[in-house]
């Protein structure tokens, strides 16, 4: 039996963005998902890099960036620290609050907006969770998955590199429990999460399309420590845009923290 081999969490960050562009990766499990994400788009941000972000859940957590660009960015040394409003600048972000919105703004909407923006990173958070809603049919939902899917693939043919973040969910239907594998068998690497005590642990679980294997054949498993802020998640439920309508994040919005919390 092949040896679990141990890496450092910024090798999941190396990987992602590494040459050649194009990827489709996804991490799910608790909500520290949201937070690695948004870790991962801060770092983008920070080089120059526009992100834009779809999100399904309502997990976008503007306060995290801001205080990424105050703390985390000081610690690297760059010639000159962004703020946090010429961080958010390069930030775009569409929520979706049903299924059919989240399929017209990934199959429509995105292509011609990555076209204009020249933004090569896309991050979607809960992806699947307005499929679960039992009032779209399933039939609906499993041919609308099939061509958002399709969707996916050209944007990685584009060069576009795509991050999901997914919560583990348990369903009562037994179908819509089977959106998530058939979603996961088009990646081409997933990435179970874990959180104990402060520390988080990732693991490379093997797709319908690649193994993981380190370079000595032995399982991949990544570990590391939550880089800044709490283990909760912060949600910001301001900028809503029902309509999938990619907006930039405004500039004035990290200031405060909701009910005057700093």
């Amino acid at each position: 039996m092949a040896t679990t081999a141990v890496i450092p969490y910024t090798t999941l960050l190396q990987q992602f963005k590494a040459a050649p562009p194009g990827k489709l990766y996804c991490l799910h499990g608790g909500a520290s998902v949201f937070r690695l994400s948004l870790y991962a788009a801060g770092h983008a941000l920070l080089n120059g890099v526009p992100i834009t972000l779809i999100d399904g859940t309502n997990r976008f957590d503007v306060y995290y960036l801001a205080d990424f660009a105050r703390t985390v960015a000081r610690r690297y040394h760059h010639q000159r620290n962004p703020t946090p409003e010429e961080l958010l600048e390069r930030m775009f972000v569409a929520r979706a609050f049903t299924c059919y919105q989240m399929e017209a703004t990934i199959t429509e909407r995105l292509p011609v907006f990555l076209r204009r923006s020249r933004s090569p990173v896309v991050i979607i958070f809960g992806l699947l969770d307005t499929f679960y809603d039992e009032q779209a049919p399933m039939f609906e939902v499993k041919a609308s998955l099939q061509r958002i899917t399709a969707a996916l693939h050209r944007l990685k043919r584009g060069n576009i590199s795509v991050l999901l973040a997914s919560l583990d969910m348990k369903l009562e239907s037994k179908e819509r429990n089977g959106l998530f594998p058939r979603l996961m068998s088009a990646m081409d690497q997933v990435f179970s999460v874990t959180e104990h005590e402060g520390t988080v642990r990732i693991l490379c679980e093997p797709t319908g399309r690649q193994e993981c294997r380190t370079t000595n054949g032995s399982r991949r498993v990544i570990r590391g420590r939550v880089m800044y802020g709490k283990n909760s998640t912060d949600i910001h439920a301001g900028n809503r845009t029902g309509d999938g309508e990619l907006v930039k994040v405004p500039a004035g919005a990290p200031q405060r923290r909701p009910g005057g919390a700093r």
